[in-house]
């Protein structure tokens, strides 16, 4: 009996596996449009619950290169499928890091927030903005603490 209530109590404590009803999007700084539309949309981030832990999913699509002459060549029109990390939320300066990491590489600057509604489509606007700069000094430390920031707000109870 003892053991059975040690069970339930366990399975009470386990969070229920859910898909994340917010969504981090990074989006490139070229595009200068305040329609969000019309800008180019490279990294997800979402925080689901699978398996009763809660992880930050980081999705973005790396391009394809053909090797020439021993060189790589980069086709921005080529993009191979999706990447897909995902980090455990106890490593939030991971998460945080690799995203820092891939904005330095690719020049971009913006992350909005945005709900997702029940076919897993977007909703229309964001619910924020952010807009990280690099330091001047060209060390990342304060923009990673600034992503790890912002990536709680996916933390939310849905």
């Amino acid at each position: 009996m003892a053991s059975e209530l040690a069970k339930e109590i366990v399975q009470m404590s386990q969070r229920q596996d859910r898909t994340s009803s917010l969504v981090l999007i990074v989006f490139s700084r070229s595009i200068r449009s305040r329609d969000i539309r019309n800008e180019q949309e490279t990294m997800r981030i979402t925080a689901p619950i699978e398996g009763g832990k809660l992880i930050f999913r980081i999705s973005f699509p790396i391009p394809n290169y053909t090797p020439i002459l021993g060189n790589n060549v980069h086709d921005n029109n080529q993009l191979a499928e999706k990447t897909i990390l995902d980090y455990d939320a106890e490593n939030i300066e991971g998460a945080a890091t690799c995203i820092e990491g891939y904005m330095s590489y690719r020049d971009k600057r913006d992350v909005m927030l945005f709900q997702v509604i029940d076919n897993g489509a977007l909703g229309q606007f964001p619910l924020s903005r952010w807009t990280l700069e690099e330091n001047q000094s060209g060390k990342t430390g304060s923009r990673v603490q600034t992503l790890q920031k912002i990536l709680n707000v996916l933390l939310v109870k849905s």
